[in-house]
């Protein structure tokens, strides 16, 4: 059996458990700049929000 790490954003919203990756992502950054047209957005300080968490307000 084998193990792979990937990259993948967590959402920091209040009660969120949603994560994203993608599968051609090799850094973070690279996640974040791919799902980024999906919704997903960054907030100073390191933040990341999903798209229902950013519609939600919980900027």
């Amino acid at each position: 059996m084998s193990a792979d790490n990937f990259p993948a954003v967590n959402c920091d919203g209040p009660d969120c458990s949603t994560a994203t990756h993608h599968p051609t992502a090799r850094t973070v950054t690279d996640v974040r700049r791919i799902r980024r047209p999906d919704g997903w957005r960054q907030r100073p300080g390191g933040r990341d929000l999903c798209p229902d968490c950013w519609k939600a307000g919980h900027r």
